[in-house]
């Protein structure tokens, strides 16, 4: 497998998955349940008119039968309302480094694949940020999923929740707060006691892995919220791709991912010209 079908290979890990901790009493009061916590985080992101930061995905993931695949992501976030973002990502290989980008400035939904110099239009900022979530190594589903209330994000979608220890991320004291999502996926998150935004994120997998049955409507639906014909062709091509995944993923899966946020700035001025994306692409 060439480092591009195991960047490949990983990134559809992430997308077909493509997802605080004691803290300590004071003056004998009780510490906020892990519940409660998670509940604080979401009416965080709710209340902003904006926000950005940066960070690093590092991932490690090994197939039943295959040697580990590791990656770098390098990650930038803007977001504003009502559907205003940017997230551009650098995936670091030992050779190369592959560019890309997902972005509404206001005039639709547009995502630029590694290794592609096309746009390619989403009909809308939920299609848009699941088509960037793997290739991003999950960094365009975390904070803007929260941020733009789509749902899927780790604190409304976080069972099995239990407060575990304090910990601090870069001098940030943080409540850590373990579960489940999916089933399979452990995750552990580092929610700043400061600011109730979170900080790092952890999955961890193991073993075998559930998928859900992938019908050729499915892939029709998928096709056209990517603005893309579902011709027979195209639903056999992607249904093909999706089920070779699958497969892999049903026989075992080991690894982890670990997702870190700094560089956090709350209700930042933006204008829509900073939601334009700055890597190069055709036409623009």
């Amino acid at each position: 497998m060439n480092l591009y079908s195991r960047s490949r290979f990983a990134s559809i890990v992430v997308v077909l998955y493509g997802l605080l901790v004691s803290s300590q009493a004071v003056a004998g009061e009780a510490p906020p349940s892990a519940t409660e916590i998670l509940r604080q985080v979401q009416a965080t992101y709710d209340a902003m008119r904006s926000y950005s930061g940066a960070g690093e995905v590092t991932s490690a993931f090994s197939p039943s039968g295959l040697a580990p695949q590791e990656m770098t992501h390098a990650f930038t976030i803007r977001l504003g309302r009502p559907e205003l973002y940017r997230i551009e990502w650098e995936q670091r290989l030992p050779n190369f480094v592959m560019k890309g980008a997902v972005w509404s400035a206001g005039e639709g939904h547009f995502v630029v694949v590694p290794g592609q110099v096309n746009r390619e239009q989403a009909k809308d900022v939920s299609t848009a940020l699941a088509m960037a979530t793997g290739i991003s190594g999950g960094a365009a589903s975390t904070i803007p999923g929260a941020f733009f209330a789509l749902g899927h994000g780790p604190f409304k979608t976080l069972t099995d929740a239990t407060l575990v220890r304090d910990e601090a991320i870069e001098g940030d004291q943080c409540y850590v707060i373990s579960g489940r999502v999916a089933k399979q996926l452990g995750t552990t998150l580092w929610i700043s006691k400061k600011s109730k935004l979170l900080r790092q994120m952890r999955h961890d997998y193991h073993g075998p892995m559930e998928m859900p049955e992938i019908t050729d409507e499915d892939v029709k639906k998928s096709l056209e919220s990517m603005n893309r014909e579902p011709t027979d062709e195209a639903v056999a091509a992607m249904k093909g791709q999706l089920e070779s995944a699958q497969k892999m993923m049903s026989r075992g899966m080991t690894g982890f991912s670990i997702e870190l946020h700094r560089d956090i700035k709350v209700n930042p001025p933006l204008s829509k010209t900073d939601f334009a994306p700055t890597i190069a692409i055709e036409g623009q």
